[in-house]
């Protein structure tokens, strides 16, 4: 159960920025090729080769680049709820890349090598093998250490703001917020609204009521929204997909993606803060809170 626990915990979605992961597998790249030059780490038959060393040794720097990034593209595009990214998803899909370099790095074999058993399963799994060998660094040591340093980076942070809002103002207000379609115009309580969020063309408005709360949903943007909202400063874009009343949180903690927020009489999970808003938040959060 520990395990599983640690493999659900939040992990940051990196493959939203491609360029930054070009450069980074780019750096991965060389450093790969200057330990394998430099160190020699596996046994090699220089009478089978059919290249020089030296290129071989390029080949297999070089190839995982674009494999990984194809496979990042793709991701990218597959994952709506980032939000949802796990500590374990991040582990299976490296895992996964790591495979795939090994099974090209197996299929250029006969490009490489002489030997007349190229294609048979020991050298398959030797390439499988040697490619998580190399990787093995990445997955076990560098994932989890990253995971504690952003949680307690977002952890240290959030002490230093404010989060007693036992002394804030109700504000009993009501917004009139338009939408495409004018007979779908509507009324927004600002004293009871809790927080929206993206559902694929629609948008989902939580309030409080006097049995906990409620959702509407409504055909509006996340932009849009935010846009007719923005006379009111505690009410804050907090994620690509979620918009919050900030004096309706009741808690706060920190992990390895932001934050997470409670928010009072909603008991179906937290709302996400994502690293490249935290500045933001913060310094709303504590101004609201004074």
């Amino acid at each position: 159960m520990k395990i599983e626990t640690y493999i659900r915990q939040p992990y940051p979605f990196y493959y939203e920025e491609l360029k930054k992961v070009f450069f980074i597998l780019c750096y991965i790249s060389i450093v790969s090729f200057l330990f394998t030059y430099l160190f020699k780490p596996f046994i090699v038959n220089v009478a089978e080769h059919k290249i020089n060393s030296l290129w071989i040794v390029v080949l297999h720097s070089v190839i995982p680049v674009p494999i990984a990034f194809v496979y990042a593209y793709f991701l990218k595009k597959s994952v709506k709820k980032i939000e949802n990214w796990t500590l374990g998803k991040e582990f299976l899909h490296l895992a996964i890349i790591l495979f795939l370099i090994g099974l090209a790095s197996f299929l250029i074999r006969d490009f490489i090598y002489t030997n007349p058993d190229n294609w048979s399963f020991r050298y398959f799994w030797e390439e499988i093998r040697n490619t998580f060998l190399v990787g093995s660094l990445l997955l076990i040591i560098i994932l989890p250490l990253n995971l504690e340093r952003l949680i307690y980076k977002h952890s240290t942070v959030l002490k230093r703001i404010p989060i007693n809002q036992q002394n804030l103002k109700e504000v009993d207000t009501v917004a009139q917020i338009q939408t495409p379609i004018v007979e779908e115009n509507f009324e927004l309580h600002i004293q009871t609204f809790l927080f929206a969020k993206v559902d694929g063309n629609y948008l989902e408005i939580f309030h409080t009521t006097s049995n906990g709360f409620e959702k509407h949903l409504k055909r509006l943007t996340l932009k849009e929204f935010d846009k007719q909202l923005s006379s009111f400063p505690f009410i804050l874009k907090v994620h690509r997909s979620y918009i919050v009343n900030l004096k309706a949180i009741t808690s706060i903690s920190g992990n390895a993606q932001g934050y997470a927020l409670n928010l009072k009489e909603y008991n179906q999970g937290t709302v996400p803060v994502s690293r490249s808003k935290i500045q933001d938040f913060n310094r709303f959060y504590s101004n609201i809170s004074k």
